[in-house]
């Protein structure tokens, strides 16, 4: 990647105003925080991917009417509307290879006549026009051509060596919706114009001899329960080159047997990849981190990323500490804001050797974690991760706050409408105020070291609040009016070469547009 001297933000007809606030971890506090500025990118739209080239431009798409793509060239301060690749569409997703093309999925567009399917498009020229990735069979229209249909789908691509950006490798991932939620890839290795037929990372015999979890282990948590984190590639050069990372969040043998996750209402505690040193060939499973039943990370997603060495990442939001038969007793009597073990708090677990170990291992299952890394001290809900990272133990996080803390089942699930307000759909006059929610970021420069001893910066960006009221992890089964999905699922962070962090999120209450906050300090020092 070529490095970028870094620009000066012109930010006046934004009117932006950046509030920083210092927010140590619970062991060590960070340096000085980063700061931020904010620009608006957009008309309205939830659930924002955002992704950097490797010039330095960033790309900004929401599903909300159409695949919805605007592109930066000055660091995030003003954008620009692309091509419309489809005029439908649903979860979307961007990556970037070598040479800057761009890859945009998403879910249920108009190419194919089955419901529920995904697509991958590309454009080789700043998404002034899109072509669109034909499936095994062309005949099935949408790219990945699945007898069982598609939920959360995410995308990756990269330029093996020698190759060009028609010869890139491109992994569409996603988690079926009308079988058993298992996670499937298509791969292209003509740079997205033709992908292989569906592939599912568990099935035998593709699953390695010997694999670090075992295929009946990582099945037995998987089958029935996933949620989709997010798919990766392994630049050439690097340790691992062509490695390909599926990520995943899943439940349990005992909570499959109530029921398959249409409804979300499973505690995914479980935390994991699979890998593949041979074009998806072969997969080797690796449970990173079990958070304990009745500690729920979907909420509803978590993020996954890998650093400029190739090692992955996942940040995600969970009630880590919590007794979820406590707090649900706590929640109804509505003492539950008194007890700050309840809350969902921001977490990340990484490993140093390409996946095989995470957070220096001691978990139950073998090259699990032990202890993930927490990464706020404020008390409250914390909800919608985001991630980001530059050298090894370098990661930028980010998510969504408010100072209440969310009412939550028996379960360690987060009652529907619980920040809402009392009265709201018929919730009890205990539940808490109508919450506030402010967009927050922090960092960390030493990963390295241990979860007890690594410290962070926090900043809080926005300073009125972007959103009021519920936050609902329940999908589509948010049922109004108390369950709010006004944002839908997730907010996004990518690292511009230059070392910049960039946040994609959405804000339906002042502003009500689809904004990008810009990293003006503190940025990382990259190695290409």
């Amino acid at each position: 990647m070529n490095r970028l001297r870094r620009g000066v933000f012109v930010l006046a007809a934004t009117g932006s105003l950046v509030v920083v606030a210092v927010s140590g971890s619970p062991a060590v506090m960070g340096a000085a925080p980063p700061r931020y500025a904010v620009a608006n990118v957009g008309p309205y739209g939830g659930e924002p991917s955002i992704v950097s080239d490797h010039l330095g431009r960033l790309y900004d798409t929401t599903p909300s009417g159409g695949t919805i793509t605007y592109r930066s060239v000055d660091h995030g301060a003003t954008w620009t509307p692309t091509a419309i690749a489809d005029p439908s569409s649903g979860d979307d997703c961007l990556a970037t290879d070598q040479e800057n093309s761009v890859y945009l999925c998403n879910l249920a567009g108009s190419e194919g006549a089955a419901p529920l399917q995904a697509d991958v498009w590309k454009s080789t020229n700043l998404g002034a026009s899109w072509s669109h990735g034909s499936a095994f069979i062309p005949q099935c229209g949408s790219t990945s051509c699945s007898p069982f249909g598609v939920d959360r789908d995410w995308v990756a691509a990269s330029i093996p060596q020698g190759g060009h950006t028609n010869t890139a490798e491109v992994v569409l991932m996603y988690h079926d919706f009308y079988g058993p939620s298992q996670i499937w890839v298509n791969i292209s290795q003509d740079g997205g114009a033709t992908f292989g037929a569906p592939q599912e990372v568990l099935a035998s015999p593709n699953v390695t001899p010997g694999a670090v979890t075992g295929t009946l282990v990582a099945q037995g948590y998987t089958f029935c329960n996933t949620v989709p984190a997010g798919v990766a590639i392994v630049p050439p050069g690097l340790p691992h080159a062509g490695r390909i990372f599926v990520a995943w969040i899943a439940a349990d043998l005992a909570q499959n047997a109530t029921g398959c996750n249409a409804s979300m209402l499973q505690s995914f505690h479980t935390v994991w990849i699979s890998y593949s040193d041979d074009r998806g060939a072969h997969w080797t499973p690796q449970q990173a981190w079990d958070a304990g039943f009745g500690h729920d990370t979907s909420t509803p997603f978590v993020a996954f990323t890998l650093d400029d060495r190739g090692n992955p990442y996942f940040g995600l939001t969970v009630n880590a500490s919590s007794n979820p038969v406590t707090c649900s007793a706590e929640s109804t009597a509505g003492t539950v804001q008194s007890d700050t073990s309840c809350e969902y708090d921001m977490y990340v677990i990484w490993s140093q050797n390409g996946g095989a170990t995470w957070d220096g291992g001691g978990g139950l299952i073998p090259g699990s974690a032990a202890q993930a890394y927490r990464v706020n001290s404020d008390r409250g809900t914390h909800f919608f991760p985001a991630i980001a990272a530059g050298d090894p133990g370098q990661v930028d996080v980010a998510y969504l706050r408010t100072p209440e803390i969310l009412p939550t089942d028996p379960f360690g699930k987060a009652d529907p409408g619980g920040c809402a307000g009392p009265g709201t759909g018929g919730n009890p006059p205990t539940y808490p105020p109508a919450c506030q929610w402010n967009l927050f970021a922090a960092q960390s420069l030493n990963l390295t070291s241990s979860p007890s001893k690594a410290s962070w910066s926090a900043t809080q960006i926005t300073t009125t609040p972007m959103h009021i009221g519920d936050i609902c992890n329940l999908g589509i089964f948010c049922v109004a009016p108390s369950s709010n999905r006004n944002l839908l699922d997730f907010i996004m962070e990518a690292v511009d070469p230059s070392g910049c962090a960039h946040i994609a999120y959405a804000d339906d209450n002042t502003v009500n547009k689809l904004r990008a906050a810009n990293q003006t300090s503190g940025c990382f020092k990259m190695r290409f």
